[in-house]
């Protein structure tokens, strides 16, 4: 029988292992990213004091649609972006950052969009 504090050493040793084998999935990945924005996205509407009826009527979408982002389901497209930006009264800046260590070089990318459809 194994004593504790061995017990203790061989976990540790293989949870080691077991994380230096691990590849990640991309799909996890994905869903971090998609969970992470629409946290930020709720954050912004409760911040502004706005229901989720009232952004999406003014962004010109269904409640269901914006509690779906709200809650993870998916990246918006840049048009639905605009307008819940507008609707919230915010602009958001959008920054793709690829997550490896061979960039070494950030460069600006700026898109200007003038008017915003439905907003």
């Amino acid at each position: 029988m194994m004593s504790h504090s061995r017990w203790e050493t061989y976990k540790a040793k293989r949870l080691r292992e077991m994380e230096a084998d691990a590849q990640p999935h991309s799909e996890y990945e994905q869903a971090g990213r998609d969970l992470e924005l629409g946290d930020q996205l709720r954050e912004i509407r409760k911040r502004r004091g706005l229901s989720q009826k009232i952004v999406a009527e003014r962004s010109g979408m269904s409640q269901p649609a914006l509690s779906r982002i709200e809650g993870g389901g998916g990246i918006p497209d840049i048009a639905t972006l605009l307008r819940l930006g507008a609707a919230t009264g915010v602009r958001f800046r959008v920054e793709l950052v690829v997550d490896d260590d061979t960039t070494t070089e950030i460069e600006p990318l700026t898109v200007h969009h003038r008017q915003l459809a439905n907003a």
